[in-house]
């Protein structure tokens, strides 16, 4: 299937059953109106409260593009 057939039947799928899809509201990644500019917002906020209260922060950041890097994606069986 050509990108451009995969994209537009991507389109109708989420035109037909856009009312049906849910996720958490703490997800920011592929959402209308939310990206990493929010998350980053959300973190430095909580950041900031738990320091305000003496608390302790620990973070732990992933990359996970690097894991797909070495993917065989035009493989024959």
């Amino acid at each position: 299937m050509s990108p451009v057939v995969a994209k537009l039947f991507e389109y109708v799928l989420l035109e037909v059953y856009e009312g049906q899809l849910f996720s958490d509201p703490l997800q920011f990644g592929f959402k209308k109106h939310s990206g990493c500019c929010h998350a980053l917002f959300t973190l430095k906020q909580v950041t900031k409260h738990f320091i305000k209260e003496g608390g302790k922060i620990y973070c732990a950041f992933i990359d996970a593009s690097k894991a797909f890097d070495k993917v065989l994606h035009n493989v024959n069986c």
